[in-house]
This record gives structure tokens, sequence and C-alpha cells, in this order.
């Protein structure tokens, strides 16, 4: 897909760095399901860069909440984008841990099981409501497609850390029942 091709050739001339996280992310990961756009995870200092990139490729902002920035994109049917920011220390930790994946010819780099999980954590403990159930499947599939010991106390941290109890107590019902 030549989008992705642009991307990954002009993020490189300008050095800037990415985690492709959201519904690509899951999908390389082996949990298959629909998504209609690119989530970027970036680092916060890099902000104004990755806008002037994607505004050179006719993108607008239609939603600008901080630390999270919606893209639409130039024309109808392209992938619309979304920029998650994070601090520089938080982006260059879960970049190391990350690893490259083929996504539509182009060599991208997505977080490690653990820190998509924790991503996705964090969208259930504090996202919208419309967005529960996908977020709750991703992590769902997740755990289980990888085979990860819900009961481990490395998962436990997860939870407690970026999402809460609750949801540690309905993922590990959901997985028992299967």
């Amino acid at each position: 897909m030549k989008f992705f091709e642009t991307v990954d050739t002009e993020t490189r001339k300008r050095n800037l760095r990415s985690l492709v996280i959201g519904g690509l992310a899951v999908n390389l990961y082996g949990y298959s399901r629909d998504t209609a756009d690119l989530d970027l995870l970036i680092s916060a200092p890099q902000r104004e860069p990755w806008l002037g990139l994607f505004s050179e490729l006719g993108y607008a902002v239609y939603k600008d909440a901080g630390v999270f920035i919606q893209l639409s994109p130039p024309k109808q049917g392209a992938w619309p984008v979304d920029l998650m920011l994070v601090q520089e220390g938080t982006f260059a930790t879960m970049f190391a841990a990350g690893h490259e994946e083929d996504l539509y010819g182009t060599r991208s780099r997505i977080p490690s099981l653990e820190h998509l999980i924790a991503l996705k954590l964090h969208a259930l403990k504090n996202g919208r409501f419309e967005r529960f159930l996908k977020d709750f499947l991703d992590t769902e599939n997740l755990i289980r497609i990888s085979r990860l010991d819900i009961k481990s106390e490395n998962m436990r941290q997860l939870f407690t850390r970026y999402g809460t109890m609750e949801l540690y107590d309905k993922i590990s019902s959901t997985l028992a029942a299967q």
C-alpha cells in the first residue's frame, strides 16, 4: 500500500520514530479484527514534526486532546491516523522493547506484547464507553492467543498498574469459561 510506503520513507528521512499500536498491532500479534485507521504511539517532543509530516500528506487535525490527536485523511477511503503522545522516557522504553514486523510491505515497529496489553488496559480504564467492547476483546484475545497465564503475578501487576482489578476479574472469568 502506497500510504504505508510513503509514511515509512518520510519518517526515515526526518528521523521520526513511532510504534504502530491499536488494531494493526493487535492483528500482527495474531488476533484478527477489522481496523480502519493507523494508530501511532509517538514521543511528545516530536509532536510538531509529526503534525508537519501529516499536514504535508494532506491530513488535517480534527480532534486534539493534547495526548491524543485524530487526523482526517485527505480523501475519502484513505487511512485516518491517530497519534498517541507519551513522554520521551516512556516512549524510549517501549520503543526499545518493541520489534519490527511487516506491515503492508514496510518494516514497522510494534510494542512488546506486554506493552500493547498495558496500552489496552489503560484505554479500558480511561477510555470512552463506545470503545469498551473492542478494547476488552483485544485484551482478552491477546492474552488467550499468546497463552499468557492470567493468574501470573506479572499479569496481576499489569492490571493493577494500568487497568483495574475489576477488569482483571472480568477477563479472568471470560478466559476461564473458554
